[in-house]
């Protein structure tokens, strides 16, 4: 009797170890695919089952998906999406109730279909709502206990903590990105507003922006990281704010006092943006975009990879639309020749991974390019 009690004792430290883990990541990363993960890979472990998924519902086209499903076949599962009110979770997220299925094969509201496409053999299921606010968001699975055992009303217990804590990160996901796009939208308002003073600055924040997120995604940033260089760019050019218009619209040569005045606008740019405490991170690229990989730019002659990284592909983004947008005196250079120009000067003025990135783009996706700079010339 008393083995048993520490058995029982054993398995409730477990738990709340489990609990407690799953409050520890979330101080661990804003990237909510990341979180979910983490959570459901506890969840499969403490349960001790073979497989876990999370299904989100599509309200417009009253479906679930799975937005996590860890296991064998997992990768698989990922594509397939289940009709509103079918199957163990669609019943779940109908009826915002947590079910326990220790045969399958004796329920007749299972979904074969995830098992037929994926090749993966389902004996029970655990579900449980994912619910905020009094509405269901999503459902909760594990699947096939070990051992061929079973799952217990304890675990559904159990499994509905850690499903409420999955619905909190969705939910302040959610929240989060909200007020992301809003100030994403803010900053594009304020740039858009900076450029109309000049038709042939007019949307290069934008073009630029675009071209670094494309090398960005061909180095395989995470999604924090795309973020990350996507304000940077977004702001790269904040500086020539306190430029005057005489020397930013000069349709001659610029003298060298005027160039030097150009050449502040980096500077200029991190100051304005220093005192904001929340993107302070972001200040390394806009400074030094203008830093050549041989050390022969500015502000600071950075060299190589001394120069910050999202610098490194602003840098890229920043020369190609110089090049391939109208100038007042001289209309934009041809894709082909903004492609040599970059070729040339990889390893010079660009980091040649970054250089290589953009030209594999413009190698296998020219519509998209062309798409951009059509849309800067109208």
């Amino acid at each position: 009797m008393k083995e048993k009690n520490c058995e029982e004792l054993q398995r409730e430290v477990e738990r709340l170890k489990s609990l407690l883990d799953i409050s520890l990541k979330f101080g661990s990363t804003l990237d909510l695919q990341e979180l979910l993960n983490l959570i459901m890979e506890i969840a499969k472990k403490t349960l001790d089952a073979e497989a876990s998924s999370i299904f989100q519902i599509d309200e417009e086209k009253r479906e679930l998906f799975f937005v996590v499903a860890t296991g064998e076949k997992g990768k698989e599962a990922k594509t397939i999406r289940i009709p509103w009110g079918k199957g163990i979770a669609g019943w779940v997220a109908e009826h915002g109730k947590p079910l326990l299925v220790p045969d399958v094969s004796k329920d007749p509201r299972f979904f074969q279909d995830v098992d037929k496409k994926t090749g993966f053999k389902t004996k029970s299921i655990l579900a449980v709502p994912l619910i905020r606010k009094g509405k269901v968001i999503g459902v909760a699975e594990v699947i096939n206990k070990k051992g061929g055992g079973e799952f217990t009303v304890e675990d559904t217990i159990l499994f509905e903590a850690i499903a409420e804590q999955a619905a909190v990160a969705m939910e302040n996901a959610k929240l989060y990105s909200q007020l992301e796009n809003l100030f994403l939208s803010s900053i594009r308002a304020i740039v858009n507003a900076i450029e109309e003073k000049d038709e042939y600055t007019r949307g290069h924040t934008g073009r630029v922006t675009e071209y670094s997120l494309l090398i960005g995604k061909r180095l395989g940033l995470s999604n924090d990281e795309i973020k990350t260089l996507e304000l940077s760019a977004l702001l790269h050019d904040v500086g020539k704010i306190g430029i005057p218009d005489s020397i930013l619209r000069k349709p001659g040569r610029l003298t060298d006092e005027e160039y030097a005045v150009i050449k502040s606008h980096p500077l200029r740019g991190v100051k304005i943006l220093e005192p904001i405490e929340n993107i302070k991170h972001i200040l390394p690229g806009i400074k030094h975009h203008h830093e050549r990989y041989d050390g022969k730019g500015y502000p600071d002659g950075l060299k190589g990879k001394k120069i910050p990284f999202y610098a490194r592909i602003i840098a890229v983004a920043d020369a190609f639309d110089a090049m391939t947008s109208d100038r007042p005196y001289r209309k934009g250079l041809p894709i082909e020749i903004a492609r040599k120009e970059i070729e040339e000067n990889r390893g010079t003025q660009f980091d040649p991974e970054c250089a290589d990135a953009f030209l594999r783009e413009l190698d296998e996706n020219p519509e998209r390019i062309e798409e951009i700079i059509k849309r800067g010339r109208e």
